[in-house]
């Protein structure tokens, strides 16, 4: 047998080859019963759990944490690292603009559950940012002056995403792809009007479309990411509370997910290639040269259009489309 896939097994007391198959596992935690999904490892031979490595019980016990954490209401560790990047804050500094010791963050990485009273405050740093920005302003006493001008930068930055559909998608699109660049930003967002056009009937972003050389582009978000060049863009911001999708619906989000799976796996160039094959966008290329600059404005009928005929709404259609279009 493979020395790889053995794990001791307390009850047959030997070495013995197991499972794994993720499970809903019920235990007590600080008198509380909780339930957690976890990827269990069994013994082949009695049905015994097994560790079937040495971090194995670790996570068990953190997924047991947070569970206990999700039934009290108490906000979980990865909403407080979302909170750290949102803010683009350290934890010495998140514990002055809270009000905590700064040792009581720290633990709170070690795995040390916070009080409800400390969980609240978090909580309301997650989801509102004015409020967040009161309390930096309230203890901006305590921070060091490269802090607190770096916070009040990442604020004008959140005002801009708060106040802008597009500029929602484009972060929400940068921060869930994790390279994508401006030529490729441009593509996937013209593909997201589209496919939200197939999937729910409804236009997405109300900003004009333009036909330029290279495909679809949106001269806002593209006058904002230019400087990237053909880099990608590293300065999303990674967080799906408060104001990052407050204009979106969830059903919009599914069709954005679905350019993300989809379109989303090509690179740049072929995301032009694409974008050069619709209709919407040779329409208004007509009257120009391949490498011809124009900014002629996409039809929103004829893009509408487009993605309703060839019933792009679902994974497996985008899917064939792509293969179909490419010749793949």
């Amino acid at each position: 047998m493979d020395k790889m896939n053995l794990a001791y097994c307390n009850e047959c007391e030997d070495l013995v080859e197991f499972t794994e198959q993720e499970e809903i596992v019920e235990e007590y935690y600080r008198g509380e019963l909780v339930r957690f999904r976890f990827k269990v490892g069994r013994c082949k031979e009695c049905g015994h759990e097994v560790a079937t490595d040495i971090d194995y019980n670790t996570r068990r016990s953190e997924e047991k944490i947070e569970a206990y954490k999700r039934l009290k209401g108490i906000i979980l560790q990865d909403d407080i690292v979302e909170i750290l990047e949102k803010y683009d804050v350290g934890k010495e500094a998140l514990a002055d603009i809270a009000g905590f010791g700064k040792a009581t963050i720290k633990r709170y990485f070690e795995g040390y559950i916070p009080t409800k009273k400390y969980s609240d405050i978090l909580s309301k740093f997650l989801n509102d940012e004015r409020f967040f920005y009161s309390k930096v302003e309230e203890n901006r006493h305590k921070l060091k002056d490269s802090a607190y001008k770096r916070l009040i930068a990442r604020y004008s930055k959140l005002k801009d995403i708060s106040e802008s559909k597009i500029e929602q998608v484009a972060n929400y699109i940068i921060t869930n792809l994790g390279e994508v660049t401006p030529l490729a930003l441009e593509k996937l967002l013209a593909f997201s009007n589209g496919v939200n056009y197939a999937l729910n009937g409804k236009r997405l972003l109300l900003e004009e479309c333009q036909a330029w050389q290279h495909g679809y582009v949106y001269p806002e978000i593209y006058n904002k990411y230019k400087k990237y060049k053909f880099n990608p863009i590293d300065n999303g911001i990674n967080s799906t509370h408060g104001c990052m999708l407050s204009k979106l619906t969830a059903d919009e989000i599914k069709a954005i997910d679905l350019v993300i799976k989809t379109f989303g796996v090509y690179s740049p160039k072929t995301l032009e290639l694409i974008s050069h094959s619709q209709a919407p966008w040779i329409e208004k290329r007509i009257a120009y040269k391949d490498d011809e600059p124009g900014n002629e404005v996409i039809d929103e009928t004829s893009l509408k259009k487009y993605f309703v005929d060839k019933q792009l709404n679902t994974e497996e259609k985008i899917v064939s489309y792509i293969m179909a279009t490419l010749k793949i």
